[in-house]
């Protein structure tokens, strides 16, 4: 199911509602995340170590408003290829096979 996804994000642009959830969803995530002292520290630490400064959640929030739903395909095409596909596997499964080919979305 999930490189059916992967697949659906490569070859169509998603709709509207559904990026709008997204980002709904990611914008609240963030400010949940921030709820306690050491989340805020830990991100501020990590923006200073990548970025080196502080983005306010305002500039945040704008940038996450600003993609576009062909951004996301571009993206996609971009971080779902195949050989940069790697798979977990949980259970007792000795007679299961899978090779790169299986990969492919």
């Amino acid at each position: 199911m999930i490189l059916e996804e992967f697949s659906r994000l490569k070859s169509t642009t998603i709709g509207e509602e559904e990026i709008q959830r997204a980002k709904d969803y990611m914008k609240g995530n963030l400010l949940l995340s921030l709820e306690s002292t050491m989340s805020r520290m830990s991100n501020l630490a990590r923006q200073e170590m990548y970025f080196g400064r502080h983005i306010s959640l305002d500039e945040i929030a704008e940038r996450v408003t600003a993609v576009k739903a062909e951004e996301v395909r571009e993206v996609a095409r971009d971080l779902f290829r195949p050989d940069q596909i790697g798979l977990t596997v949980l259970g007792p499964l000795p007679r299961m096979k899978i090779g790169r080919s299986d990969l492919e979305c």
